[in-house]
């Protein structure tokens, strides 16, 4: 019985290890976690994990050099660092001026880096520059709704230039050929553009022109909600149909959002709190930003404690980057509280705070405008030199044209003069031979008669008396007549 068992548990032993052998794998790239898709799940809230994430994928090989570069800037643009911005922006020029732009999608994703990241210097020259190098790409490809989607942010990058007037209507223009169209796609980027136009409108303090623009993405939303096969396109940017009823719940939180500001604004504070409450049933009035959306709008209500609780969580997520325009606004709100509490030393300090971090945000505007100017600067003087360069290359070739002009004039010139020189010689030859020939004739007539009147001369002696050879003359005499002038002698003796 014990050999049984023996025996036994070593063919259990031996059929395992044959089993692992058999089921061995080799290791695979993919299998690692340093994938882009990583790194992209963490860069909003972890950037510094995504940046090691991407740092290794392009060494393991899951990440081209071009590709891995592009995924840093991306991490870099989440940041409000002016360091890390500079270094997003370096990024994407040097990926513009090189072979991985041929492909247009590649194109088209650096000038969006490019766009947000003025977006986030509060650079508006460059905004309102790449937004429009942007939407002229788009429209180049023939893709005319992403084209409308960036004239959207035009619009609101020209109310940021006092070109107020000229970015809502800007922004009209793009909703009216949106709105009415039933397609996913449309759809999406006319309710964008109502939200551009919303920041808009507030920032110009225009709060009752905010409530038909919320309620109108309200109402797209339920549309699409309800009916989401007559939007379907099958565009990248359409949900699956699980999640339609997010997305359809962010936009209309948003909406809710826009119409609490609006009525607080407006002192409709029954309005207000109506949709605060809705937004703050969402999902979305839970997280973060949600929150910090909200928060000013309970600041106007007088909810001081809602507002300051936001905002101390937001500070603490912030660390220690806070300059920008986020954490100036919250110093206000928090000014505004202080005030409004009556706790005047707290709510100067604040002020203070807020306008000292406006200054450091107007330094870092007016150096990276200083910076544009410097690059326009060399782009003109790269660009005079290159016309310089032009204008040098057009001289020379008016000189080689001219001196090619001259050589074949000279060579017309001497072929011609050849020409009539050769003509003038054919010409004198003949005369000389008309006169040979008529000297000739005077000649022989002279030997006939000399030969007619004095038989015994000797054809030598003729010869001689007419300034001939004896054997020139009898050469031209047979050619004239056909016979010797022995013969002709001979004749005139009979």
């Amino acid at each position: 019985m014990k050999r049984l068992l023996y025996a036994l548990i070593v063919a259990v032993v031996l059929s395992g290890c044959t089993g692992n052998k058999a089921t061995k794998r080799e290791p695979q790239l993919s299998d690692t976690l340093y994938t882009a898709a990583a790194a992209m799940k963490i860069y909003a809230y972890n950037p510094e994990r995504a940046l090691l994430i991407i740092d290794s994928a392009e060494i393991v090989g899951n990440l081209t050099p071009n590709n891995a570069a592009l995924l840093r800037a991306k991490v870099f643009t989440m940041a409000f660092e002016a360091e890390r911005l500079d270094s997003a922006q370096r990024i994407c020029l040097n990926l513009l001026n090189s072979d991985y732009v041929k492909e247009a999608s590649n194109h088209e994703t650096v000038l969006d880096l490019m766009v947000a990241i003025a977006r986030r210097k509060y650079d508006n020259e460059q905004w309102l520059q790449w937004a429009t190098k942007k939407a002229d790409f788009c429209r180049k490809q023939g893709n005319e709704v992403e084209a409308l989607r960036t004239e959207a942010e035009i619009g609101i990058v020209l109310t940021h230039l006092g070109r107020q007037e000229e970015g809502l209507q800007k922004l009209d223009d793009v909703i009216e050929q949106l709105d009415g169209v039933r397609k996913f796609n449309e759809t999406d980027a006319c309710i964008i553009a109502l939200r551009r136009k919303v920041d808009v409108l507030k920032e110009l303090g225009r709060y009752k022109e905010i409530i038909p623009i919320a309620q109108k993405i309200i109402e797209k939303t339920n549309d699409y909600e309800k009916n989401p096969n007559d939007f379907h396109d099958g565009t990248f940017r359409e949900p699956d149909l699980a999640d339609v009823p997010n997305y359809c719940e962010f936009y209309r939180v948003k909406a809710y959002a826009y119409l609490a500001d609006a009525y607080a604004n407006t002192n409709d504070i029954l309005n207000a709190r109506y949709y605060l409450g809705l937004f703050e049933q969402s999902r979305y009035g839970q997280t973060t930003d949600g929150r910090r959306m909200i928060a000013p709008t309970w600041c106007k209500l007088g909810e001081y404690d809602k507002m300051l609780a936001i905002y101390d969580e937001l500070e603490e997520n912030m660390g220690a980057d806070t300059v920008n325009l986020i954490f100036k606004n919250m110093l206000y709100d928090r000014s505004v509280a202080a005030e409004a509490r009556g706790d005047y030393a707290a709510a100067y300090n604040y002020m203070c705070r807020y306008a000292a971090i406006r200054q450091m945000l107007n330094d870092e505007l007016q150096q990276s405008e200083a910076h544009e100017y410097a690059a326009r600067y060399r782009e003109q003087e790269q660009q005079l030199e290159i016309e310089r360069h032009a204008i040098q290359t057009r001289m020379m070739n008016y000189i080689l044209l001219t001196m090619l002009v001259a050589f074949l004039f000279i060579i017309i010139l001497y072929n011609h003069t050849v020409f009539q020189k050769q003509k003038l010689s054919a010409r004198n030859a003949v005369l000389v031979r008309l006169i040979d020939e008529q000297s000739h004739v005077e000649r022989i007539s002279e030997a006939c008669k000399l030969i007619r009147e004095q038989p015994d001369m000797t054809i030598p002696e003729v010869a001689k008396a007419v300034g001939l050879t004896p054997r020139n003359l009898e050469k031209i005499f047979r050619d004239q007549y056909g016979m010797s002038l022995t013969e002709y002698k001979m004749l005139h003796k009979k």
